[in-house]
């Protein structure tokens, strides 16, 4: 008897202990506030003149970038980039006060495209492979942004070119966050191509240290063009390829593979396009010979092959006006890509509509972000900037809603391009409940099994 009413009395405490802890809410693991979304962009400084701070809309964003300081951490010589330096984060929290400003480290380039061809960095491989000079760059760099009214930093060591050059970015890594722990909530980051490189360098990123390190990671998913076709048409920066991996949907996935988490990924989407000469003005698709690099536009990107999105407008409705000159435009639904053909010139580029698709994507996988690359491309009325913070704020409440209801997200491994997928079940998934999404329902079955327990133990 002793022992059934012992027996009974654990019960009724395990119960009570069940109980309690259903009624507690779940833990806070969501990321503290100044990273529960991501909507940045890039400032290039070189091209300051293209869009002058006073004319940037700040509240399209959270997160901006001063793109560059070299890795020697020399300020700029010209006066008025210095000047830019430092009047960036201010001019630009004067607009939107709860604005982020970071600054991003790179080897100058001359153009966007440029920035994101795939080279080897020797400053910042020479920088990062003495001990000595690592730990000086990191607390060097730390102070140049916090004395500039910068929140954070950016290191943007595109291509480690060797096992040993990987090694050393880690290391860094670790020296940055040793001398960024003074100053609470400075945050930092670094601008990557994809975790296992797909440009012939053969070496992955040390992503444990990436993890550890870094806050998120700024995901390059563009100057994807392989030089093995570099001779026809492409598009730069599909979401999808079922033929390779250049794409943006295998770089965030590369990633995850890796065991990042998919909070710490933010998605690049360009605001340049690729540009060709047509070896026949009359074959304007993708995968058609091309003689030579696309037109250098003087006043816009100055780059042969690389044209602005504001120049990509400009171009096509230039093209429009002419006659017989035809304006060929294609949305590609399987790769997630558009380009233009205006005579004999081929651009491969990001309109509003693959924005908008990339960004369903990205909120889908849980990524943090997007980043723009660069915003001073953009044209005049800021169309993509914003048009992408619009999708990202819907995509992220749809989202988090679906992840809410406690659905069982099944994911492929690899997401099928809409144009692929199969049609929507006739009727949506029974909800699974979890630890931490238990209803209602079943919290009152649960206290009516306590109460006859409760009964029970009475009328021994």
């Amino acid at each position: 008897m002793a022992c059934s009413r012992t027996l009974l009395l654990c019960t009724v405490i395990s119960l009570s202990l069940a109980a309690s802890a259903l009624a507690r809410p779940p833990n806070n693991t969501t990321q503290p506030a100044a990273a529960t979304a991501v909507r940045a962009g890039y400032y290039f400084a070189a091209d300051a003149h293209l869009r002058p701070l006073a004319s940037l809309e700040a509240s399209l964003y959270t997160h901006l970038y001063y793109f560059s300081v070299d890795p020697t951490l020399q300020l700029p010589r010209d006066p008025a980039q210095a000047r830019l330096l430092s009047a960036f984060s201010g001019a630009l929290k004067a607009q939107n006060p709860a604005l982020v400003t970071l600054l991003s480290v790179a080897t100058q380039a001359a153009s966007a495209a440029s920035a994101a061809a795939a080279a080897a960095d020797p400053a910042f491989a020479a920088m990062a492979a003495d001990r000595a000079s690592r730990a000086a760059f990191a607390r060097a760099a730390v102070a140049l942004a916090r004395g500039n009214g910068f929140d954070g930093l950016d290191v943007s060591w595109r291509f480690p070119a060797s096992a040993l050059e990987m090694a050393h970015f880690g290391l860094l890594l670790a020296d940055l966050r040793a001398a960024a722990a003074a100053a609470p909530g400075f945050l930092l980051t670094a601008t990557v191509y994809f975790s296992n490189h797909v440009f012939g360098f053969g070496v992955d990123y040390p992503s444990e240290a990436v993890s550890r390190g870094l806050d998120w990671v700024n995901v390059m998913a563009f100057g994807l063009s392989p030089p093995a076709i570099a001779n026809v048409t492409a598009f730069d920066a599909p979401l999808y390829d079922a033929a390779s991996h250049f794409s943006a949907s295998y770089g965030v996935v590369s990633w995850l593979d890796a065991g990042v988490p998919a909070g710490k990924l933010v998605l690049g989407l360009p605001l340049y396009g690729r540009s060709w000469f047509l070896r026949n003005k009359a074959n304007g698709g993708v995968g058609e010979p091309v003689v030579a690099a696309g037109p250098k536009q003087q006043r816009g990107s100055n780059a042969a092959g690389a044209i602005s999105y504001a120049e990509v407008q400009a171009l096509a409705a230039a093209g429009a006006g002419r006659a017989p000159g035809p304006v060929m435009t294609s949305y590609d639904n399987v790769s997630v890509a558009s380009y233009v053909a205006v005579g004999d010139v081929w651009v491969a580029f990001d309109g509003v509509a693959v924005v908008a698709e990339k960004l369903g994507f990205a909120a889908r996988r849980g990524l943090l972000g997007y980043f723009l690359w660069p915003v001073n491309y953009d044209d005049a009325n800021l169309t993509v900037s914003r048009r992408a913070s619009d999708v990202w704020v819907q995509s992220k409440v749809s989202s988090d809603f679906r992840n809410a209801t406690a659905v069982r997200q099944r994911k492929a491994p690899l997401e099928l391009p809409p144009a692929l997928r199969s049609p929507a079940p006739a009727s949506p998934p029974l909800p699974v409940p979890t630890s931490a999404s238990f209803s209602w329902l079943s919290r009152k079955k649960l206290d009516t099994h306590l109460h006859f327990a409760f009964v029970i133990l009475l009328l021994y």
